[in-house]
């Protein structure tokens, strides 16, 4: 027998090699899935510092180059003047997470003190002034009244029980456990190192970023062919300029929103005014669904204060919200990740189930790479079979004749029968393949 022969053979056996193996692997992951999972969260809690600190680098980056850049320009060339520059940026990029960090603490703790004790102590009167509101609104509809009235009492007896029974005489209790050094003195010095730990990782990695960039495409070149290594480095971009665009567009998106709603709310007089609007601002920066997310719990704290200043706000955050999405998004993002509403609805989802709150922010940048990747393949699949890239030459299609790639459409259902030569079409479209074509 040739050696030609055997190509075949061997082509066959390997392909059954590699898919017992994969078989093989599969159900070993699913076998031991609680396992891996375990090992994985470990390695994570280890690494955990690293993460801080490279997700802190990459969110300091616009505020480390511009610096750098200014102070290099400022002293000249050199590697002295270099370092001086590096430092600046570190330096500045610092101060302002920093100062960024203390603001929003500042601004949400004692706002958020304020608004619990305000509660828990005129919670009475806030119930007298809603249900004096519904009163007057449902003055005209006395049947309807009764039964709002009847479930608003329930409920006032069940928030009042649950206030003078169980928060009051328990919350010394809760702020024991929270502020309880000896139950939680581990938890907080783990929290203190990983966050200065991620700080000096951060203030690393914006100083060697550039280091570390040219020795991964030392490494890639040196390990793949050309063409290879110059698509992952292309996809590596496209990735860097998704995300970037992306995350720090929408935390300058928020900022603005939470100035606007600042602005708005205190000249209609609110009450909470900056609590409400730092909820607005931090949970605007979460795609689709944070809007309202922030404003619901906000509308909830103004009800029971005044009914109708509530009904302001959610007309307020109503028209606040279009013109994010329809005047200021679109400025600030563009169009910076390409994916159709239902992709985005899809990636939040699908992330903010798999990892939360953080899943929910990056989700949508993240399908975004993996939208491109598939596209990539998929466009990869039709070149190398010569057809179309055109999705609208798919739509309504019925078979697309070998010899002359024609796209046969479905016939209406009123139209006489396909001629012979469609049905000839679809035929050779059905049949399977030459194993010759294909390689």
């Amino acid at each position: 027998m040739k050696k030609n022969e055997w190509k075949p053979y061997i082509a066959w056996g390997a392909t059954a090699f590699v898919t017992i193996i994969a078989s093989i692997a599969f159900f070993f992951l699913l076998y031991e899935l609680r396992s891996l999972t375990a090992i994985g969260r470990t390695v994570s809690n280890i690494l955990r510092p690293i993460i801080i600190g490279g997700a802190l680098a990459y969110i300091l980056t616009p505020v480390y180059n511009p610096v750098r850049d200014l102070v290099a320009r400022t002293l000249g060339g050199g590697k002295a003047a270099g370092r001086i520059a590096s430092g600046a940026g570190i330096l500045a990029s610092l101060v302002f997470l920093i100062v960024v960090a203390y603001a929003l603490v500042a601004m949400i703790v004692p706002q958020i003190v304020e608004s619990v004790m305000g509660i828990a102590d005129n919670y009475e009167i806030y119930f007298q002034r809603v249900n004096a509101w519904i009163s007057n609104f449902l003055a005209d509809n006395p049947e309807f009244y009764a039964y709002v009235q009847e479930a608003f009492l329930n409920l006032q007896h069940y928030i009042e029980d649950w206030v003078k029974n169980t928060f009051v005489p328990n919350l010394s209790n809760y702020l024991a456990m929270v502020f309880n050094l000896s139950t939680n003195l581990m938890r907080a010095v783990i929290a203190v190192k990983d966050i200065a730990i991620g700080l000096i990782v951060a203030a690393y990695l914006l100083a060697s970023k550039e280091l570390f960039c040219a020795q991964s495409k030392k490494i890639l070149y040196s390990a793949i062919p050309l063409e290879g290594a110059n698509l992952v480095i292309a996809k590596f971009r496209y990735a860097h300029h998704v995300f970037g665009g992306f995350i720090n567009g929408k935390l300058l998106d928020s900022l603005i929103i939470g100035i606007l709603c600042f602005i708005g709310c205190s000249l209609m007089k609110m009450p909470y005014v900056m609590l409400v609007s730092v909820i607005i601002g931090v949970t605007n920066i979460i795609p689709f669904f944070g809007p309202f997310i922030g404003a619901i719990p906000c509308a909830v704290l103004i009800l029971l204060n005044n009914p109708i200043k509530c009904v302001y706000f959610v007309i307020f955050i109503l028209l606040l919200q279009q013109f994010d999405g329809n005047i200021l998004g679109p400025k600030i993002l563009g169009d910076s990740t390409g994916l159709a509403s239902f992709w985005v609805l899809f990636a939040i989802l699908l992330f903010g189930g798999l990892f939360g709150f953080v899943g929910m922010i990056i989700g949508v940048p993240l399908f975004a790479v993996i939208y491109s990747l598939i596209r990539d393949l998929i466009q990869f699949g039709l070149k190398k079979r010569k057809l179309s890239l055109d999705t609208e030459d798919y739509q309504d299609l019925y078979a697309i004749s070998k010899e002359g790639q024609r796209y046969q459409k479905i016939p209406p259902k009123d139209a006489p029968p396909a001629p012979p030569e469609a049905k000839e079409a679809a035929k050779a479209a059905d049949a399977p393949t030459d194993s010759k074509s294909d390689v």
